[in-house]
């Protein structure tokens, strides 16, 4: 499998994907709420930090021409790592405090919109489809295993020579600002506000005749591990989604997050600098190999 859809396949709900609408190097400053009744254009401080999801667009095209500028120069006809189907969060918020969407939970219950059967074929083909042969796979690698791919590779094969084009080094991006993000996230969730907000929703859930501890309980519970929702995944959603609305659930975490992000920016700002001038140099080679300009 190529690892950017390894990647992909393994990112967790809580990292999302990049969505600041301030690109890279501005000032963190504080979470603000683009529509405060829609989590998914709230925006936390380290996003300042992460690219957003055109610039990883850019990224990711970058690299897989790369690839195959490099791989031509040794006879294979490399076709470029489609990106995955679409269906999870559309930003780094959207479901970070979990569902928010009425009329997603009336027909998809804790599922994304969509048909999750599809989702899965089609992510199944663009595995299989970017699967490489013994000697591909030699020449992206530069681990020849006594493949008929001549010598002079470069180091670490074509995978290698694309990042170092597009990074500079085999390196890619820090995940500093994502795994500071991930942090704040996990202690928000320890904050007194945040616990209060949690014991008021899970009594209001136990009204209505549903035990969770925790608002992010319900939709991992097993019984709703099916492709599709049934009737009692649906009245879950909805149960929770008012007991949310009544306690303003998401709202009282993403304040808690937002605050934690800014200290632990301040705390590491030299090294997010640093990050995110690789980043920028990043970008610009990306765009020359691209075309899509600097």
């Amino acid at each position: 499998m190529r690892p950017v859809l390894a990647l992909a396949l393994a990112l967790p709900l809580a990292a999302g994907c990049g969505g600041q609408d301030a690109g890279t190097g501005s000032d963190p400053g504080a979470g603000r709420a683009a529509d405060p009744a829609n989590p998914a254009t709230w925006v936390l401080p380290l996003q300042a930090y992460m690219p957003d999801p055109e610039q990883e667009d850019l990224l990711f095209d970058a690299i897989e021409q790369a690839k195959s500028v490099c791989m031509k120069k040794f006879g294979f006809d490399y076709h470029p790592a489609e990106p995955l189907p679409d269906m999870g969060p559309d930003t780094l918020t959207d479901l970070r405090y979990g569902i928010h969407d009425r009329h997603v939970a009336a027909t998809y219950g804790y599922k994304p919109a969509g048909d999750m059967r599809a989702y899965q074929r089609e992510t199944q083909r663009l595995m299989e489809a970017s699967e490489l042969g013994p000697e591909e796979e030699a020449a992206m690698t530069g681990k020849r295993d006594g493949s008929a791919v001549g010598a002079k590779l470069p180091e670490d094969g074509c995978g290698g020579e694309a990042y170092r084009r597009i990074y500079g080094s085999l390196h890619p991006l820090s995940t500093l600002a994502m795994d500071l993000s991930n942090e704040a996230y996990t202690k928000a969730q320890r904050a007194e506000p945040v616990r209060k907000a949690f014991r008021s929703w899970s009594k209001c859930m136990a009204d209505s005749g549903y035990t969770y501890d925790e608002p992010l309980d319900a939709p991992n519970d097993p019984a709703f591990g099916a492709p599709t929702a049934g009737p009692e995944e649906i009245a879950t959603a909805l149960a929770d989604l008012k007991c949310r609305d009544t306690y303003k659930v998401a709202d009282v975490w993403f304040k808690e997050e937002s605050a934690l992000q800014r200290q632990l920016g301040e705390k590491h700002a030299q090294e997010l600098k640093a990050a995110d001038q690789v980043l920028e140099r990043a970008l610009k080679a990306a765009a020359r190999i691209t075309g899509s300009g600097s």
